[in-house]
């Protein structure tokens, strides 16, 4: 008897599958396959501790991170001493670094996103350290970022996060967000990969947050006459770097 496909493989009932079985299956599994994938990557976070890992150790690695574009999106409301550190290991690392804002059209914002980028943009320009991240665009995007990303040729989606126990229940919803959008909503796009940055131990204790508030109860010192502007400022700059310090306190004062 020759050897063929359906003499090969018994099913349940001790028959036969038949090729035609056999191909449902092949197709099942192409379609679950991918979702299994997408699922594992919330379950399973990709979380990128400090010390951060370089760039590749063999040359064809470094070589293809240098021809990558990554985006880092935050609402860097505003930009702190912890967002640059990230953004400037992000720029030693690849070719280009997208930073992008979100901005809800529908929204009215205390600080716009065009102000918030012009800040970030100052910063990275001229930061204290003397450190330009050349590679490195500063983008307000409306409507979805992963779909901006996209038309960008991007090839990893970065978060900036404190700690995950932290912040990882917020991340978490976002990510499921990022990774389902693109799917239903491309439709039928796969998404990037998010990867999470955890912050340098230095600057965890820095938030955009705190950075409001300190500027916030500043301005009602200052207007009470209890503290000089430069001192002010001068506290400020521990959180925020010196170049931008005086815009923040403007913005947010």
């Amino acid at each position: 008897m020759p050897l063929t496909l359906s003499t090969l493989i018994p099913n349940h009932d001790g028959g036969i599958i038949t090729a035609l079985q056999l191909l449902l299956l092949c197709v099942i599994s192409a379609i679950l396959f991918p979702f299994g994938i997408l699922i594992y990557r919330i379950v399973f976070p990709t979380i990128l501790s400090f010390p951060w890992s370089r760039s590749s150790e063999n040359s064809r690695g470094r070589k293809r991170e240098k021809e990558m574009t990554v985006v880092f999106a935050g609402s860097f409301n505003p930009p702190h001493w912890g967002h640059f550190v990230m953004i400037r290991y992000l720029a030693e690392r690849y070719g280009r670094v997208i930073c992008c804002i979100g901005v809800n059209p529908n929204k009215v914002y205390d600080v716009t996103p065009q102000t918030r980028a012009q800040i970030l943009r100052e910063m990275l320009s001229g930061s204290d350290d003397g450190t330009s991240c050349k590679n490195v665009q500063v983008e307000v995007v409306t409507g979805y970022i992963w779909r901006y990303a996209k038309t960008q040729n991007a090839s990893l989606f970065f978060r900036g996060i404190r700690t995950w126990s932290a912040d990882g229940p917020e991340e978490q919803h976002l990510q499921i967000l990022n990774t389902w959008g693109p799917v239903l909503y491309g439709p039928l796009v796969w998404p990037l990969k998010t990867v999470f940055l955890e912050g340098d131990p230095r600057y965890r204790r820095v938030s955009s947050t705190l950075v409001r508030e300190i500027c916030a109860d500043s301005q009602r010192r200052r207007d009470s006459g209890e503290v000089s502007r430069l001192v002010n400022d001068e506290s400020l700059s521990r959180w925020v770097p010196q170049c931008v310090v005086e815009k923040v306190v403007e913005a947010y004062g």
